[in-house]
């Protein structure tokens, strides 16, 4: 008996390096699409009786990449895996964690549902949007570990800039426990915005920064249309910081956002859930560490 590491479409090069850093065995996997865009899935390993951790990415294309999760943890199941456990790097479907309206789709308990029944054990999420916590939970009868990647953004910049005292910011409540988690790790003092959303593209931010003279990492969990980064920049700029890096752990950077914040920060860096430009954080290690 033995673990597997099955990296799916959007987690390929993440898959291979959690595969090294745990020192467990990678299968082999053809994945492809047919004329009409349907996922084809096929396993090239011997799955029986094997601990299976299938690792993969919602973004980009999440509803390709769910459908391909389902087919692979379902084809697993069917080779008689032992058990299988999904490393879901950046998790799709997070935001609908509620009904926030009367007849809406409750997304997150949908998905939790359909990954459940199609075989998968214990879900393994970093930073996922709208986590209140950090550690192990029960997410609609699935097992959960949620674990936090701020830490490592953190210590790369320090490191990479030679910052020897930092002030960690979150853009909005949302983000404060990720900022609180990563500024605990480095003894560092840290503050958050209150981001008011006016609709689904303008946001208003208020909130007292004592940042003048300081070095400061904006840190959050997404960065989609790096709307609400460009806010917080030009906040914590009016106040006199010294210097202004962004961090983000899942870098998604519509509408050229990458560029628009690159030219405006001092630097701007995100993890390898999402593969891009800024990927300069592998979240290998921590993952590695806990499956």
């Amino acid at each position: 008996m033995t673990s597997l590491v099955i990296p799916l479409f959007n987690a390929r090069e993440l898959g291979r390096k959690i595969a090294l850093k745990s020192d467990k065995q990678l299968a082999d996997v053809e994945v492809r699409k047919f004329p009409d865009r349907e996922v084809y899935f096929r396993v090239d390993s011997s799955v029986k009786g094997n601990d299976i951790i299938l690792v993969q990415s919602g973004y980009p294309g999440p509803n390709h990449a769910l459908v391909e999760t389902l087919l692979a943890a379902d084809t697993c199941k069917d080779n008689g895996a032992k058990s299988i456990t999904l490393v879901m790097a950046y998790m799709p479907y997070a935001r609908q964690d509620t009904r926030f309206k009367k007849g809406e789709a409750f997304s997150l308990q949908a998905v939790a549902k359909l990954l459940l029944g199609a075989g998968v054990e214990k879900l393994i999420t970093i930073d996922a949007h709208n986590w209140a916590e950090y550690g192990e939970m029960d997410l609609h009868g699935l097992k959960n570990l949620n674990i936090s990647a701020g830490k490592l953004l953190v210590e790369h910049l320090m490191k990479k800039h030679k910052i020897e005292k930092v002030h960690i910011l979150s853009p909005d409540m949302g983000a404060s426990k990720l900022v609180e988690e990563a500024a605990k790790a480095k003894g560092a003092e840290f503050s958050a915005l209150n981001k008011e959303r006016k609709g689904d593209f303008e946001v208003s931010m208020t909130g007292k920064l004592d940042v003048k003279g300081k070095d400061v990492i904006i840190l959050d969990d997404i960065i989609s249309t790096g709307r609400t980064m460009l806010l917080a920049l030009e906040k914590v700029k009016e106040a006199g910081a010294k210097r202004v890096f962004l961090a983000g752990v899942h870098g998604i950077f519509g509408w050229g956002s990458l560029e628009k914040l690159k030219k405006k920060a001092d630097d701007l860096v995100s993890t390898d859930s999402i593969e891009n430009e800024a990927s300069e954080v592998s979240l290998a290690g921590e993952v590695a560490g806990v499956i």
